[in-house]
Parts: structure tokens; C-alpha cells; sequence
């Protein structure tokens, strides 16, 4: 998805890194409907079991922002044939289950102890091709999602991820947040319509599995819920604005967001020379943007990723802290540098760097179930980073200097701009 995890690089290191995830990958139909990937590593002694489904956070007419994740909270909790609801069986075998909703996609993944894998398999499969949500279970969603959304008015990155989207999407599920801002908004979903939405969406046939870590095909076997044969719905893409406008918006917290309108998963040179710009400038702690504010005096922090989506991708900076303004301009002016091609020297170490980036970043079951799942659901699985055999690290490899600056020019020009204001403190009830 563009912006990967911490570490520090040496073309050794990444060699070594690469040569540690050295597994196969295996996939194929599931027996009643849709797909699945595998890409197993006995070494490790859990395992990462996810469903991922191409879903609008929206609904299907845009109407109900925050269904897709009442719909998927819902399904987790509700009890199944043996009594136990999902959320139940991972929790009690010690095992950790997550639940991402986007904009145009929907994952739930859990960690959980290799023994009990297959019964997870058997589990969340049956919680989502066959869903069945009631009163109760709807009640444990809206109250989750209330909990998710006032921590997200607290979060910078978020808020202003979802307003810069609002800006650049004219509409479809990308306009929207995938939570909406008011509880009233969710308590307005009804449980009908929850779950018209769950059968729709979590139906088999739109379904891939992933499973990674300690884990074998035998688990498929597992599976007994499913409709049969059917298509997968294709990428969710939505329109874009025709002449988005910069923003200025009251929230909880304040910050500014940039944005630029980027390439398809599709183009996959285009959008590699994205990541490797955004890891280039903004990592943690390495890149040069991020360790010359780490340096400085102020508390400003920034970060930077390009969001691969199926058509287009997304470039999004985000800035907190003191001297916003300030760093928005060494933001753009780092930009416009790349505008010309870096010199040989510094191309090569920063792109072996890079390469060790994404190396180190896909190294456990859970971020190689994740990019699997992602990249799989934008319609580019081979393409996922960090996967022995997919195209991802030769197209770093194809990048060279005057490519990445010609992209800089191509797409990181003007970006989409909101500042997003915190609200003065209210004096307390007298």
C-alpha cells in the first residue's frame, strides 16, 4: 500500500532478508466459491487466516457510510452452529482477530496458534458466506464503531486521510469515511439492512482467503459454508473530482494534509517509483524529510505514502505537531527536488535501501497475509511486496533516476491541500 515499516539498510541485509522468506505460494478455487492464496512458512508456530472482500464502505448506493463495518464487526460476534462466535474462538486459543474496513474493501484476519488454524478456517468462513446477524450483534458493532470513530477524531493521519479522499473522490465509496463522523449515522442502519448488506458483500464467490504462516491446502477441506460457483465483483473505483479544492476544516486535532492523484495498480513501474519516493523522503527516522525534522528542534512530525488502489493510486503527506506551515513548504520543496533525477550514487543506495525496507517489512505471516490480501483485492496479487515469486522487487530493480524524476513531474504537482483546525477548548459549564 505504499508506505512500509521502519529499518536501516545494507544491500547484505537485504539479501539475506529475501532469501529467509524463501517459501512457495499455492492457490486455487475454494470448494464452494471463491478463491485462496497460501504462502506457508513452517518455521513460525502460528499462522494468519484472512478473508478479504471487495466491498463499498458506503453500501452500494453510497448511502450508508459505516454498513461495511457494522456488517463485518457484526458477523464476528454473532454465535455460530457450535455456540461460539468467531471473535470467541480466536480469543480463547490465544490468538488476536482484526477487522479493516476501507473504502472499497473489507479484511478480517486472525493470528492465532497454529494448531488451531483449520477450526479458524472452518470458523470465519462459516461467520462470513453464511452471515446471520442479529439485534445483539448489531448492538456490539455500533458500540465498537462508536469507540473507533471518537479515537479517529483524535487521530490526525486518519481524519485527514478521509478529508483528502472527500476532496479528490467526486463521489463513490472513496468520497466517504468508512466510519461516519455521529453516532446517529450508525444507530440509523438498521439490522435488515446490515444484513442485506453481509450477504451481498461476504457472499463466497467475492471472497479470497489467505492464509500465511504454519500453515497447508488441507485446511481448505475445513470449509462448509459457500453458495458454489460464481464471479468475484471487480475493483471498486470512484470517480474523481474534476477540480478538487483545497479545504479548511474544525476538528478535534489539527494538522495538514497534501495529496496528489497518482497511477493504477495496474501501472506497476509508475506507482513502484511512488513507494519508492514516499520511502525515499518520508520513512521513519531514514527518510530525508523525516530525520532532518528528527534533528531539528521542533516537534513537527510528517509522514508519507503512496496508497495503491486498482485506479488510481494516491500519494498522501500528513503534518502534525508545531511549524505545520513551514514544514508543508520543506515538504514540497523536497517534491520539487525530485523533479530532477538524483545523482547514480545516491539513486543506488536509496533504491538497495529500499529493497531492505520491503524486505524487512514482510517478514512475519501477518504483513505477508496483509499485502497478499490488499494487493489481491485491487486486482494485482502478483504484484503484492515481499512475495518470493511476484514482480514486486523487479520493479524496483527496473527503476533508475531520470524514471523516478519524470514521475515526480508527471503526477506530484499540485496537490490537494486541507488544513484541518482544532477546535478551541470550550470553558466548562458553570
Amino acid at each position: 500500500m505504499g508506505a512500509f515499516a521502519r529499518g536501516a539498510a545494507t544491500l547484505t541485509a537485504a539479501a539475506l532478508l529475501m532469501g529467509a522468506a524463501a517459501v512457495p505460494r499455492d492457490m486455487g478455487p475454494l470448494p464452494r466459491g471463491g478463491s485462496y492464496v497460501i504462502y506457508p512458512d513452517t518455521s513460525v508456530g502460528f499462522a494468519a487466516v484472512s478473508l478479504w472482500f471487495r466491498a463499498p464502505g458506503a453500501g452500494y448506493d453510497d448511502r450508508t457510510p459505516g454498513i461495511a463495518n457494522l456488517a463485518a464487526t457484526a458477523a464476528a460476534v454473532v454465535p455460530l452452529a457450535s455456540g461460539r462466535s468467531l471473535y470467541a474462538l480466536v480469543h480463547s486459543a490465544g490468538g488476536d482477530l482484526n477487522i479493516e474496513v476501507y473504502p472499497d474493501i473489507v479484511g478480517i484476519e486472525a493470528i492465532v496458534p497454529a494448531v488451531v488454524a483449520r477450526r479458524v478456517v472452518a470458523a470465519i468462513t462459516a461467520a462470513y458466506f453464511a452471515p446471520a446477524v442479529d439485534d445483539t450483534a448489531v448492538k456490539t458493532a455500533r458500540a465498537n464503531a462508536a469507540v473507533l470513530g471518537v479515537q479517529q477524531r483524535y487521530e490526525a493521519d486518519t481524519t485527514l486521510h478521509d478529508l483528502l479522499f472527500k476532496q479528490i473522490f467526486a463521489g463513490g465509496p472513496a468520497h466517504y469515511p468508512p466510519l461516519p463522523s455521529t453516532v446517529t449515522e450508525l444507530t440509523s442502519i438498521s439490522t435488515a439492512q446490515i444484513n442485506d448488506f453481509a450477504k451481498r458483500a461476504f457472499r463466497s464467490q467475492n471472497a479470497m482467503l489467505v492464509m500465511t504462516g504454519n500453515v497447508d491446502a488441507s485446511s481448505v477441506d475445513a470449509i462448509t459454508d459457500g453458495g458454489g460457483a460464481g464471479q468475484s465483483d471487480a475493483p471498486i473505483d470512484s470517480p474523481l473530482a474534476s477540480n478538487p479544492a483545497p479545504a479548511s476544516v474544525t476538528g478535534s486535532v489539527g494538522g495538514i494534509g497534501l495529496a496528489w492523484v497518482g497511477p493504477p495498480i495496474a501501472d506497476q513501474k509508475a506507482a513502484t517509483a511512488l513507494d519508492f519516493v514516499a520511502d525515499y523522503l518520508f520513512r521513519e527516522e531514514t527518510g530525508t524529510v523525516t530525520h532532518a525534522l528528527d534533528r531539528s528542534a521542533s516537534d513537527a512530525t510528517v509522514a508519507g505514502q503512496f496508497i495503491t488502489l486498482h485506479d488510481p493510486g494516491v500519494m498522501l503527506v500528513t503534518i502534525g505537531g508545531d511549524r505545520e506551515e513551514s514544514v508543508r513548504d520543506r515538504v514540497l520543496a523536497a517534491i520539487a527536488a525530485l523533479e530532477q533525477p538524483l545523482d547514480a550514487q545516491t539513486f543506488a543506495g536509496a533504491r538497495e535501501a529500499f529493497l531492505y525496507h520491503v524486505a524487512s517489512d514482510t517478514q512475519t505471516p501477518q504483513e505477508r497475509a496483509d499485502n497478499l490480501g490488499w494487493y489481491g483485492a485491487e486486482g494485482n496479487l502478483s504484484y503484492a511486496p515481499g512475495i518470493l515469486d511476484g514482480s514486486y522487487a523487479a520493479s524496483v530493480r527496473s527503476l533508475d533516476p531520470a524514471y523516478v524524476a519524470g514521475i515526480v513531474r508527471r503526477y506530484l504537482q499540485a496537490p490537494v491541500l486541507v488544513n484541518l483546525n482544532a477546535a478551541a477548548p470550550q470553558a466548562p459549564a458553570q
